[in-house]
């Protein structure tokens, strides 16, 4: 049996979700009512909408894009509720395809019926400017 808590498989399928393109898996991480903040700003509420709105994305400039995540903080709130934080690079973005681009994404994550899912996200790029 293995000692890996369960919120630390959440935060592996984030990455594998991203770069296998599953955007299904990918949503299947948040809870139904989840939500979602874009480094643009948008908000995306809903299992659904983020779903929706990665799908988008991935059949078009991020087809091909690998993302590669570091954790830089997971931090218990209580025994149901941890605040983790990315730091992420992305290739591939076929806008600007040879260009990292370079993020910090924060996810408040929680247990519900006994189900670790993210609660809310939000993705921050990092100015070209802003070291690693």
């Amino acid at each position: 049996m293995s000692n890996e808590h369960p919120l630390e498989k959440v935060i592996a399928a984030y990455g594998e979700a991203w770069n296998s393109h599953d955007m299904p898996a990918l949503a299947n991480l948040f809870h139904e009512d989840g939500i979602w903040v874009l480094w643009t700003g948008q908000v995306w509420t809903g299992r659904k909408t983020i779903e929706e709105g990665h799908a988008a994305v991935h059949r078009t400039v991020f087809r091909n894009s690998i993302q590669r995540e570091r954790l830089e903080e997971l931090t218990f709130v209580g025994p149901d509720a941890a605040v983790v934080r990315f730091y992420s690079t992305l290739t591939g973005d076929e806008r600007s395809p040879n260009e990292v681009v370079r993020s910090r994404k924060i996810l408040m994550v929680t247990r519900r019926e006994g189900m670790w899912r993210v609660g809310w996200g939000q993705n921050t790029r990092l100015a070209a400017s802003m070291p690693d």
